[in-house]
């Protein structure tokens, strides 16, 4: 199928995506009980530290957005379109099942804002020293923690959610349909640099967001999408191509931080 693929364009208010979209739908798109509850677009706890004041105090006007539908600070931290997908998760798995991957998220983050200034100069990053032995699974929740953002944007969106996503949340070693990678962006890195020179403490780690989204089809049939997600320089990409059949950033104890080209 790869090689007749066709890129439509980016996600949001796009026209030409409107032939692949699904019925929307009320139902959880992970396990299909009854959708209750809308996730975060960025996790709650990155949003709360990247608000934090000086004084310690969290303020959402401290947070500024800008996307394709939004130029300005936050209203609020907790509610809204502009922080969360739409409502198309159930209780259970939005907040028990999907713990142990927000526990990874919230780690990694936690060594990514610590190393800030050490981290653009690896060639190589090795997951043992970032989560200890029981890397492998760790890292592996580090991809379903992204995977359940790509699900949710896909259910947002009224795309189809891949099933290999699916069976990958639900405990399955490996998503093969799915490319999870790690890369750094060198005029991220640039501004980061700055940044500290020019006096402000955090340089670039409190700058998060959402990278553009495009999708593609394959003769008429929805047949994959790029997720992008950055903390400062650093970028998690999450790129689903129907029938590949690819290896991830977990299934290796050592990785490349490639970095990217100008494109």
């Amino acid at each position: 199928m790869s090689d007749t693929r066709r890129k439509i364009g980016t996600l949001d208010l796009n026209p030409a995506l409107e032939h692949l979209r699904v019925p929307e739908s009320d139902l959880c798109w992970w396990c299909g009980d009854i959708a209750t509850t809308a996730e975060h677009r960025i996790k709650a706890s990155t949003l709360r530290r990247v608000a934090r004041t000086d004084d310690g105090t969290i303020a959402p006007d401290n947070v500024f957005k800008k996307s394709s539908d939004y130029e300005a600070t936050l209203q609020s931290l907790k509610k809204g379109a502009q922080i969360r997908w739409r409502k198309n998760l159930c209780a259970n798995c939005n907040n028990n099942k999907s713990q142990p991957f927000d526990r990874s998220y919230d780690h990694f983050e936690a060594c990514l804002v610590e190393h800030i200034d050490e981290i653009f100069g690896w060639e190589r990053l090795d997951w043992q020293t970032v989560y200890g032995s029981d890397w492998q699974e760790r890292a592996r929740n580090l991809a379903r923690y992204f995977g359940k953002q790509l699900g949710c944007m896909l259910a947002t969106q009224q795309l189809r959610v891949p099933d290999e996503l699916i069976e990958f949340l639900n405990g399955s070693e490996r998503c093969p349909s799915v490319l999870f990678m790690l890369q750094i962006n060198p005029r991220a890195v640039e501004a980061h640099e700055k940044m500290r020179s020019d006096g402000f403490e955090t340089g670039l780690s409190d700058f998060v967001g959402l990278l553009e989204a495009t999708a593609y089809e394959t003769r008429g049939v929805f047949s994959g999408i790029d997720y992008g997600y950055h903390i400062g320089y650093l970028w998690f990409i999450a790129q689903w191509r129907a029938d590949a059949d690819v290896t991830s950033w977990f299934d290796y104890q050592e990785i490349d931080l490639p970095r990217l080209s100008n494109e």
